[in-house]
């Protein structure tokens, strides 16, 4: 396990290993019973995560009744993306194959974050061509263009319902150095999205929503 931070989101990654489900029982019930019911190679990325998810929020509270909700904020189901329960914590997490990276902030500078991971396959600056229909007639987005834009979707919470082609990224930052501002169709609330430390042959990218009384 490795560990990294930008601005007041701090990171960890390493590659998924299979997992008693120890960690995952330790944030509810909720969370252990999704982890039995999933096959060895999912369940194994999914404990990681939470695993990761121990990691990085350890280093901004004790942990210790400490529990998380999947609740999905469309139909209700359990296999959303993870919230922390009774505390104001914003945590996401991210997948490429087998490697996991986790983020974690406290909901105070930021009011919600959201991180993404992809394999480079050449380089971060290579177009990603087989996103070229989705995007036209824009020209699609770099591979490190493409985890700026997937972060900023999942810290923005709405999913697939964001057009991913008319989200584009603008130079400035407050909370994020590097940062680039997001502008995301049907939002006017600001989000950020930066590259982030992360894995060896890896793009990693983070996003959060500053607060409200984040300076400008």
């Amino acid at each position: 396990m490795e560990r990294g931070m930008i601005g007041p989101v701090q990171l960890a990654w390493t590659v998924a290993a299979p997992d008693s489900g120890e960690t995952v029982a330790r944030f509810g019930e909720s969370q252990r019973l999704r982890h039995a019911a999933m096959d060895p190679a999912r369940a194994a990325r999914f404990a990681t995560g939470r695993s990761l998810l121990a990691e990085v929020l350890s280093a901004l509270t004790p942990i210790d009744g400490i529990r998380l909700s999947s609740t999905c904020e469309q139909c209700g189901g359990d296999h959303g993306r993870p919230h922390v329960l009774g505390d104001r914590l914003g945590v996401s997490v991210s997948y490429a194959g087998d490697m996991v990276v986790a983020a974690a902030a406290r909901l105070d500078r930021v009011t919600a974050i959201g991180v993404d991971i992809e394999r480079v396959t050449s380089s971060e600056g290579a177009t990603l061509t087989e996103l070229a229909a989705l995007f036209a007639p824009q020209p699609p987005p770099t591979l490190r263009e493409w985890t700026l834009i997937e972060a900023a979707v999942k810290a923005d919470g709405r999913g697939l319902r964001v057009p991913v082609s008319e989200v584009g990224l603008d130079e400035g930052h407050l909370v994020l150095p590097g940062g680039f501002a997001v502008r995301m169709p049907g939002r006017t609330a600001p989000i950020e999205a930066a590259p982030a430390p992360g894995p060896a042959g890896f793009a990693v990218s983070v996003a959060v929503v500053p607060a409200a009384d984040a300076p400008r």
